[in-house]
Order: structure tokens, then C-alpha cells, then sequence
């Protein structure tokens, strides 16, 4: 039986060769910058190596599926915590009562980090292997500013994904073997990443 790194990087494969490849890859990122989390630059560079013909194209699609993903998952977090009066919705104040060490002090907190240092918290998030919506979800809740959130998102992925095309082509061949022989070390090394971060973060906050 396979294992499930197997089964995904399989169908990652056969998802490079579909005629809607590019529709899929759109959703993906999409999704993945709003609501649910999938290892987007694993997807990208495997369907890059496997169709490279295409690989500007893919990058321009998912830098779009980034940015119009980023933004709905901008007003998910704006609207699901701040009325238009500007007061909390009743899902704050739930989160506010019951969660502990979470405060609207913290909150305040929080967003002064994000009007401090909004720059830099969006730029870190090309390289930590965090879902977009983490930081699309609360740059709404912490009301950073949609057209700057929207422009940085879209300079900074856009950038990242031509650089991942181009170093693709460039080294595409060493990558490709990289990938062929150890799919389930990446797979598994990304997903332990990921949970490291997410506990450290869930750490940081109880501590504050």
C-alpha cells in the first residue's frame, strides 16, 4: 500500500499532465491563501518540473490565485471580527471569554506588531512554510491595510514564484532527481516544519 507522501506526490504528477492543470493550480493557491492549507510550493515546483513548457504561466496563475485568495481571506477575517462600527462581532468576544491567555490585550498587541512591522511579517511569509491564510485571515482581523496587504502579497509571491520558475529551469535536472528519490522526506520534513511553528506560535501567545 502506498503511503499518503506517495499518493500525494503521484497526484501531483498526474495533476501536471491534466488539461486542467492550470485551473486546478489556481484553486489550490486560492484556497490556500483563504481557507484551507496545501503545500503550494511543493505543487508548484513538481508541476514545473514536470511541465516546464508552461512554467511562466503557471507562475502567473498562481500569483493570481495568491492574491484574489489573500483578499477574500482578508474580509473573511475583517468581517468575522470587527462590525462595520468597528466593535468586536460576538465570535471575538467568544474568543475573548473563553480562550485563555487570549485578551483583548493581546489582541492590541498584536496589531501594534502588525502596524510596526506589517512589512516584514508578510515578507517572512515566502519563506516560513505557514498557509497564506494565516496571514491573509489576520491582517484582516488586525486591519492592516487591504491595498497594501494586497500589493506586497502580490510583489512578494509573484517574486517568489519567477524565481522558483527560473531556478527550476536553471537546476531543473538535479531538483528533478532531488524530488524523484525523496518525496516523502520532503512531504514529511514540510509537515513537521509546519507543526513546530504552529505549537511555537500557540506557545508564544499563552506566554505573553
Amino acid at each position: 500500500m502506498q503511503s499518503l507522501s506517495q499518493q500525494f506526490y503521484l497526484w501531483t504528477k498526474n495533476l501536471a499532465s491534466s488539461r486542467f492543470s492550470q485551473l486546478i493550480i489556481f484553486l489550490c493557491f486560492f484556497l490556500d491563501a483563504c481557507v484551507f492549507p496545501f503545500p503550494t510550493t511543493f505543487i508548484f515546483i513538481t508541476i514545473s518540473l514536470i511541465s516546464s513548457a508552461n512554467i511562466y504561466v503557471n507562475a502567473i496563475i498562481a500569483t493570481l490565485g495568491m492574491v484574489i485568495g489573500s483578499v477574500a481571506g482578508y474580509f473573511i477575517g475583517h468581517y468575522l471580527w470587527l462590525l462595520p462600527d468597528g466593535n468586536f462581532t460576538q465570535m471575538a468576544n467568544w474568543l475573548f471569554n473563553h480562550v485563555p491567555g487570549f485578551t483583548t490585550h493581546n489582541y492590541q498587541s498584536i496589531q501594534s506588531l502588525y502596524s510596526n512591522w506589517g512589512y516584514w511579517i508578510l515578507f517572512l511569509s515566502v519563506v516560513l512554510p505557514l498557509p497564506y491564510q494565516f496571514y491573509s485571515i489576520t491582517a484582516g482581523v488586525f486591519d492592516f491595510s487591504l491595498i497594501t496587504f494586497s500589493f506586497l502579497t502580490l510583489l512578494f509571491h509573484g517574486t517568489r514564484f519567477f524565481v522558483v520558475s527560473w531556478l527550476t529551469i536553471r537546476f531543473g535536472d538535479g531538483v528533478k532527481t532531488i524530488f524523484n528519490k525523496n518525496p516523502k522526506i520532503i512531504i514529511t520534513g514540510s509537515i513537521l516544519i509546519l507543526v513546530i511553528l504552529f505549537v511555537s506560535m500557540l506557545f508564544g501567545l499563552r506566554i505573553q
